[in-house]
């Protein structure tokens, strides 16, 4: 009893990244893992209570709350700290003259692609 928690704590982490990242709905709020830490919370603190072996039971209660901790933290203050786009370019302005490269290495100037409709797709984030 005394290690559910920890044990709990750690699903709820793992799953996240694991599996939990794939659908909008678990990935922005991240309800299910939230559940599944304070499950692991409960079973920290009664494992606390109900065992002889108080220190042993201590750890357990605060590997939990390290491994809640970081997830809540990666969460809502981390994953927060991503640039904002303040500088992109509005829907119909023109593309700045700029050079790029492409999946081949050569270089590819925007303004001789932009002459009727051209998307640029950039992946802010991090994985």
């Amino acid at each position: 009893m005394v290690w559910l928690g920890p044990l709990l704590a750690f699903v709820a982490v793992a799953s996240y990244f694991a599996l939990f990242l794939n659908w909008a709905i678990t990935r922005d709020v991240p309800w299910l893992n939230l559940i599944l830490l304070a499950l692991a919370l409960g079973a920290s603190i009664a494992g606390l209570v109900r065992s002889r072996r108080r220190v042993l039971a201590s750890g357990g209660l605060v590997l939990t709350l390290a491994l809640g901790g970081f997830f809540v933290w990666y969460c809502y203050v981390f994953s927060y700290g991503i640039p904002s786009a303040e500088l992109a370019l509005d829907v119909g302005s023109p593309v700045p003259a700029i050079v790029l490269r492409d999946d081949r290495g050569q270089d590819v100037e925007l303004a001789k692609l932009s002459r009727d409709k051209l998307v640029l797709v950039f992946y802010r984030g991090h994985w």
